[in-house]
C-alpha cells in the first residue's frame, strides 16, 4: 500500500502486548475462556455462528450454519436481531486471539476470508437502517476491526489487496458515523456507542484530528446526559448501562495509550459507572435482570475499572487477576501490575441510586448474603419495562423473587409479556397493567412515579414509593418495604381509592427451586436456602405456571404467586418473608396489631396506623406502620411496652417485655 501510516498506528495503539506471555497466561489461569475462544473460532472457520459471550447483546441458541455463500442479512425466525448481533463481527476478535494463541495459520486465513467476504457482500440494501450497515453496528464493528486485525498482521494470509479493501471499508465507517448522528443519539446508548467507534477509527485513520475532535465532544457530551449523576445510565437496564460503560472505558484506555490527554468527565464517567456495577452486583457476581438486561457475571466489567483507574476497591468487586478478555485488553504487562494492585474493602452496602430510582438493601458482600432491590424510577425509553415498585430478593445468594426477563425483541405477545407489568412483582388492578405496550419498543402510555424516602439503618432498612399508573381510576399505589436485618422482609401495598377495584397481586419465583403452596402461605426451596412468604390479609392465592427468561432467546419454567382480592375505598395488603439455611429455618410467626395513640382507649383503625408482631421462637420485633398522619399535638403510638411515632417504627422486643422501650424510626 501507498500509505501504512495508519497500519503502524494501528499496531501501536491497538496491537496486544507480549502475546506470547498472555497466552501461557490464558492457557494457565482461564482454561474454560480459552476454550470457548477455540470453539467460536473453529465454528467461525466452519461458517458457523452462534452468540453466546457473556456480554453479547442479544444471544443466540441455536448455531447457524452457512454451507455455502454467508448471507450477511440473514433475519432467522423473524427476529432481525440475530442480523444485528452477526454484522458485529465478534468472532474476528475470537479469530484473531485464536490465531496469537496457536500460530494456527487456518484462523488468519478464515479471518480474512470472512472479513473480506463481507465487505465485498454486505451492501445496505433498500434500508440501510435495517441492514448490515445500521449505524449502531457500524460503530461496534470500528471497535472490533481495528482491535483484532493487529493480531493478523504477520500472517502469510494477510495481502495488500485485502489491506486496501479494509482500509477503504473503515474510511467508510467513519464518514457513516460522523453523517448521521442526530439531536436524539445525545441520550441513547447507540449515541456512546457509535461515537466510540468513530473516536477509535480515527486515532488511526490519516486526516482525522477534526473527526477525533468530534467524537469526543460527542461522548462527553452524551457522558453529561444519559450518565445520571449517581453513575446509572438512564435506560433502566444494567445490560445497556455496560455496553455505554464499555464503551467510555476503552476510550479513555486506548486515548491514553495513543498519547492524547483525555478530558476528566471521560474519566470520571469510567468511575460513576464501574461504582454503580458493584452497588448493584447480586451475590452470585451477576446483574439483575432489569429491563432488557441478561443475567451477566459483572466481574469483568468492574475488573477492567479497577485496571484503569487503579482502584482497590473496585478490585474487591472484579477478579483477583485480570480475567481472559481484561488479559488481552490491558496486556502482560497490565496482567503482572493488576495483580500488585490492593484490593480495599468497600465502605458501602445498602445504597440508594436516586435518580435512577434503584434502591439496594445488603446484608453483606460475602456470596450467601441477602440483597432485595426496590424499582421506582423512570420507564427507561424502549429498553425499560413496566417495572414501576416491582422488587428482586436474593436469600442466602440464590434468587428467591425474580425479574421476567427479556426474552426477545421480536414484536408481540411474547415480547409485551415480559416486559408488561404482568412479568414482574408488582400489583395488576381490574385485571390491567399500568403501562400496555403499543410496540415492542413504545408504550400506549407511561407510568409516573414518585419517589419516597429510602433508610438503612441499625435495626432495620426502609425504602417507599407511589406510582400514578391508576391514576386516571382515581387510585394511588404506595408500596413500602422494611427490612428487619439480616433476614425478614416485610411489604406494604396501600392502595387509596374511593370505589371498588379488584387487586391482583404478582410474586415471581425462580425457576431454580421448588415452590409450593403450604396453608395459604408460600414455601420455596433452593439447592442450599429456603423462604416462606405469608400474607397478613384474607387472599385467594394459587400458583401458576409462566416463563423466566436469564438471558436473549432462552427462557425456562418458574412459578408465579397470584392472589386477587376486590375492596372497596383503602386497601392495605402486607406480606412478610423470612429465609435462611436450607433445613434450618422455619416460617416466622406474624400478625397484626391495633394500635394506640397515647391517653386514648380506642384502637386506631386499620387505614390509619397498624402493628405487625413477628417472632421466631428467639426473636421478636413489633412494627408500627402509620399508613396516614395520625398525630394529635402530643400524641405517641402504643403497643404493650413499645412507644414510639413514625410512619415506620421498628422494636426489638427480644430481650425486654416489660419495660418501656423506644423503637428505631425507619421512616417519618
Amino acid at each position: 500500500m501507498k500509505n501504512t501510516e495508519w497500519l503502524g498506528r494501528m499496531n501501536k495503539i491497538f496491537g496486544p502486548e507480549s502475546p506470547g506471555e498472555i497466552t501461557e497466561y490464558c492457557l494457565k489461569n482461564w482454561q474454560e475462556e480459552t476454550n470457548h475462544i477455540f470453539s467460536v473460532a473453529d465454528h467461525a472457520c466452519e461458517n458457523v455462528f452462534q452468540f453466546d459471550f457473556n456480554w453479547d447483546m442479544e444471544r443466540t441458541i441455536k448455531p447457524v450454519h452457512f454451507p455455502d455463500q454467508i448471507d450477511w442479512s440473514l433475519i432467522p425466525e423473524g427476529d432481525r436481531e440475530f442480523l444485528w448481533q452477526f454484522n458485529r463481527h465478534r468472532f474476528l476478535l475470537a479469530l484473531g486471539q485464536a490465531y496469537l494463541m496457536s500460530r494456527d495459520e487456518k484462523y488468519a486465513r478464515h479471518y480474512v476470508r470472512l472479513l473480506e467476504d463481507w465487505i465485498d457482500h454486505a451492501t445496505p440494501g433498500d434500508n440501510i437502517d435495517l441492514g448490515p450497515w445500521r449505524t449502531l453496528e457500524t460503530g461496534i464493528r470500528g471497535e472490533i476491526w481495528i482491535r483484532s486485525l493487529p493480531m493478523i498482521l504477520k500472517s502469510e494470509a494477510v495481502e495488500e489487496v485485502f489491506l486496501e479493501k479494509v482500509f477503504s471499508c473503515l474510511v467508510r465507517h467513519q464518514k457513516r458515523l460522523a453523517e448521521n448522528f442526530g439531536d436524539h443519539k445525545y441520550i441513547s446508548n447507540w449515541g456512546v456507542l457509535e461515537s466510540c467507534g468513530l473516536f477509535l477509527l480515527s486515532l488511526v485513520l490519516p486526516g482525522s484530528k477534526e473527526l477525533l475532535r468530534l467524537a469526543l465532544k460527542r461522548l462527553e457530551d452524551g457522558a453529561a446526559i444519559q450518565v445520571l449523576p449517581d453513575g446509572m445510565q438512564w435506560e433502566q437496564s444494567p445490560m445497556y448501562h455496560n455496553e455505554v460503560y464499555h464503551c467510555y472505558l476503552i476510550v479513555l484506555y486506548y486515548g491514553e495509550r495513543a498519547g492524547i490527554t483525555m478530558p476528566g468527565s471521560i474519566r470520571q464517567t469510567v468511575k460513576k459507572m464501574a461504582y454503580v456495577n458493584y452497588q448493584w452486583m447480586k451475590p452470585d457476581h451477576t446483574q439483575f435482570a432489569q429491563g432488557d438486561s441478561d443475567a451477566s457475571d459483572l466481574r469483568d466489567q468492574i475488573t477492567a475499572g479497577a485496571a484503569i483507574l487503579w482502584d482497590g476497591t473496585l478490585k474487591s468487586g472484579g477478579y483477583q487477576q485480570l480475567d481472559f478478555e481484561n488479559a488481552w485488553l490491558f496486556g502482560y504487562q497490565g496482567c503482572e501490575k493488576y495483580a500488585e494492585m490492593k484490593d480495599e474493602k468497600p465502605d458501602f452496602l445498602s445504597v440508594e441510586l436516586p435518580f435512577g430510582g434503584n434502591y439496594y438493601l445488603r446484608s453483606g458482600w460475602d456470596e450467601n448474603g441477602n440483597l432485595l432491590h426496590f424499582h421506582c424510577g423512570d420507564t427507561g425509553g424502549g429498553h425499560g419495562h413496566a417495572d414501576k415498585l416491582h422488587i428482586d430478593l436474593v436469600m442466602r445468594g440464590e434468587d428467591l423473587l425474580v425479574d421476567s426477563g427479556r426474552y426477545t425483541y421480536v414484536d408481540g405477545e411474547e415480547r409485551y409479556r415480559f416486559k408488561e407489568a404482568e412479568g414482574h412483582n408488582v400489583t395488576l388492578i381490574d385485571g390491567s397493567g399500568f403501562a400496555p405496550c403499543e410496540t415492542s419498543w413504545i408504550y400506549k402510555k407511561l407510568c409516573t412515579c414518585i419517589k419516597q424516602e429510602f433508610f438503612d439503618g441499625k435495626l432495620g432498612g426502609f425504602v417507599e414509593g407511589s406510582h400514578l399508573g391508576y391514576w386516571e381510576k382515581g387510585i394511588l399505589v404506595n408500596r413500602k418495604i422494611i427490612w428487619v436485618k439480616p433476614d425478614i422482609y416485610v411489604i406494604c401495598d396501600d392502595y387509596l381509592s374511593h370505589d371498588t377495584h379488584t387487586y391482583e397481586n404478582l410474586l415471581h419465583f425462580s425457576g431454580h427451586g421448588k415452590t409450593e403452596m403450604e396453608n395459604g402461605n408460600v414455601h420455596f426451596t433452593g439447592d442450599g436456602m429456603e423462604a416462606y412468604i405469608q400474607f397478613l390479609q384474607d387472599e385467594a392465592g394459587r400458583l401458576q405456571d409462566t416463563e423466566q427468561s436469564f438471558h436473549y432467546n432462552e427462557k425456562h419454567p418458574n412459578k408465579t404467586y397470584c392472589a386477587s382480592t376486590k375492596a372497596y375505598g383503602f386497601f392495605r395488603r402486607i406480606t412478610v418473608i423470612n429465609g435462611g439455611e436450607k433445613g434450618s429455618t422455619r416460617m416466622v410467626q406474624a400478625e397484626s396489631l391495633k394500635l394506640k395513640l397515647a391517653g386514648h382507649q380506642e384502637p386506631l383503625a386499620q387505614e390509619q396506623a397498624e402493628g405487625v408482631r413477628i417472632s421466631d421462637g428467639k426473636r421478636e420485633y413489633i412494627l408500627f406502620l402509620c399508613h396516614q398522619e395520625v398525630m394529635t399535638p402530643t400524641d405517641i403510638l402504643c403497643w404493650g411496652n413499645c412507644r414510639g411515632y413514625g410512619k415506620a417504627v421498628l422494636f426489638d422486643r427480644s430481650e425486654e417485655k416489660n419495660k418501656i422501650i423506644p423503637g428505631e424510626i425507619l421512616a417519618w
